[in-house]
């Protein structure tokens, strides 16, 4: 159950579709305005993929571990966590 409660800052990942095959994997940092209001803060990273990757869901294990680190590293830093 979501008891709603959510930290000052976060990571939003965003999919822009470039128009050339290729889509671009966009995180930012967010800031809390309030329980279900996020700002835009800073870019953090972009990798690019192939649509035909992308939509398939067929990028390498390689691929989908970096998300995730990058993900979490962030969210850690964000949030002051880092050693």
């Amino acid at each position: 159950m979501d008891n709603e409660t959510r930290p000052k800052r976060a990571v939003v990942m965003s999919l822009l579709d470039e128009g050339d095959g290729r889509s671009r994997l966009l995180m930012d940092d967010v800031r809390s305005k309030g329980p279900s209001t996020w700002m835009f803060d800073a870019f953090f990273t972009q990798k690019t993929f192939d649509n035909g990757c992308l939509d398939s869901m067929a990028l390498t294990d390689d691929d989908y571990r970096d998300i995730g680190i990058a993900v979490v590293a962030r969210l850690l830093a964000v949030n002051g966590r880092t050693k």
